[in-house]
């Protein structure tokens, strides 16, 4: 009996000792989850390279592929093949390693061949999404126009109503270029002088009204008589938006002075009623607007030595930098006055170079 007792005392001994051998030490567990934290695990080798003789090492194999696992299900494929690979470096022997490995390496095929997929149709969406915006922004320039407002914007307006958005424009501009060739019973003369010109206009549905202003002095003789000629005009401007937009009816008034200040030729004044037909708002590329003006100058016929009066302006006005209210504008041109008295024209050409302000939008 008492050398069953001392026997079965052994038994216990022993198996305790091989059980202890058999646990992997907390210590080890650590570094192999600090390890595994990283991404590619790259110290993972080391610890599975130093503890690969232990007899405790299928334990930690078995532990680093059951995290390997939930990688899977997580769906960090990456982590998960770079664990169970480390597991077959180390043990080419380890057949669930290797079945893990196989397993996630197929996945990551066929999630890759998904993802290009995916990729492809999402690119042709946006391509089939752009041409169909390209068309879109086609149809709506050929119906409507653009007008990119201050604050950035992009508005289209309906080309057949107007090219503004504002329902009232406005322009002010001061001419330092102006040089004028007048013709007075057969003499020439060039002169140089100052111009300004001013107009503002409201756009409705169905009209659109206005005014031009105009004055100038050419009061520097290059040849010729030395003297000043002048003048001033104010116009009203009627179109309709229906039937044409550009084409205006025009009425109002002009005032004109030759040879100011010579004291051989008497100074010779002209005012009259202007009844005329014009072009305005005529755009011409981005920024560009044209204007003319065919005037008959009514007043010739209370005037005992003037057989006829005509007048005709051509102008040209394009926006050299646009501001936060308003726009910086450029204007050239040319005017002409042609009279008859006594069967003798009498002509006055006048070139204009203007820059001012205003809003076209």
């Amino acid at each position: 009996m008492k050398n069953i007792a001392l026997l079965v005392a052994f038994l216990v001994c022993c198996s305790s000792a091989v059980f202890s051998q058999a646990v992997v030490p907390d210590a080890v567990y650590r570094q192999a989850d600090a390890a595994m934290s990283e991404a590619g695990a790259p110290e993972l080798p080391v610890i599975l390279s130093v503890n690969s003789s232990k007899a405790w090492m299928p334990r930690l194999e078995a532990y680093v592929l059951k995290k390997a696992r939930q990688l899977v299900i997580e769906n960090n494929l990456e982590q998960a093949s770079a664990l169970s690979l480390h597991i077959i470096d180390n043990n080419l022997d380890n057949i669930q390693a290797l079945e893990l490995y196989q397993s996630i390496r197929t996945a990551m095929v066929k999630q890759e061949a998904e993802n290009k997929k995916a990729a492809e149709r999402q690119a042709l969406e946006s391509h089939r999404q752009q041409v169909a915006e390209s068309k879109i922004k086609q149809d709506l320039s050929k119906t409507y126009k653009t007008v990119n407002t201050t604050s950035g914007k992009k508005i289209y307006l309906d080309q057949d109503f107007n090219s503004h958005y504002r329902t009232i424009t406005w322009e002010a501009l001061l001419g330092l270029g102006n040089v004028s060739w007048g013709l007075d019973d057969g003499e020439s003369s060039v002169k140089y002088g100052l111009s300004g010109a001013a107009s503002v206009f409201y756009r409705g549905e169905s009209w659109i009204v206005g005014m031009d202003a105009e004055g100038h002095g050419m009061i520097l003789s290059f040849m010729g008589t030395p003297s000043v000629n002048w003048g001033a005009e104010a116009v009203g401007v009627f179109s309709s938006a229906v039937l044409n937009k550009y084409l205006g009816l025009r009425l109002g008034y002009s005032f004109m002075g030759i040879e100011y200040g010579e004291q051989e030729l008497p100074a010779f004044s002209f005012q009259t009623p202007v009844v005329g037909l014009g072009l305005h708002d005529v755009k011409l590329g981005e920024t560009g607007r044209l204007k003319m003006g065919i005037d008959y100058y009514a007043g010739h016929l209370f005037a005992d030595t003037i057989d006829a009066a005509l007048g005709f302006n051509l102008t040209v006005t394009s926006v050299m930098a646009e501001l936060s209210d308003f726009d910086i504008h450029f204007r050239t041109g040319i005017r002409d006055t042609l009279m008859i008295q006594g069967g003798t024209p009498v002509n006055d050409v006048r070139l204009i170079l203007a820059f001012g302000v205003g809003n076209y939008e």
